[in-house]
């Protein structure tokens, strides 16, 4: 089966993509410089993706981007696997002006939304471990 990462987070340290990333996998990230249709891009990379058999990592800040990516994973079969992790307080202004929907972070997902597996990553720049929702 093949398997959709979720990335909901403003960085995750080196020691957890390497150990907890499907090897192989492709990562996609919004792409910044489109404002109109991103989810939709976003979700037809997925597509693509999947339809060569391998795996997709995703950095999906916002909700919307979120519910396009799980539709298609939905569609295709794929188990979908969240890692979400809570935002500092300090620097989040910045990033908001950069990119307003990484505001949406600080919003816990909830396996409901359509997740196989869901964990909040805490820790992520240090020493993390895994706590599931």
């Amino acid at each position: 089966m093949q398997t959709v990462v979720v990335l909901m987070a403003l960085s995750l340290g080196d020691a957890f993509l390497e150990r907890e990333l499907p090897a192989g996998a492709v990562r996609v990230s919004p792409d910044p410089t489109v404002k109109r249709h991103r989810d939709r891009q976003l979700a037809e990379q997925v597509e693509r993706i999947l339809g060569t058999g391998r795996d997709a990592i995703v950095d999906a800040p916002s909700q919307s981007s979120r519910r396009a990516v799980l539709l298609v994973a939905a569609d295709r079969g794929a188990r979908v696997v969240g890692y979400w992790a809570r935002p500092p307080k300090i620097g989040m202004p910045w990033i908001l002006e950069l990119q307003p929907e990484y505001s949406q972070l600080t919003r816990r997902p909830r396996r409901a939304d359509g997740f196989d597996l869901l964990y909040e990553v805490v820790n992520p720049d240090g020493e993390y471990h895994l706590r599931e929702l």
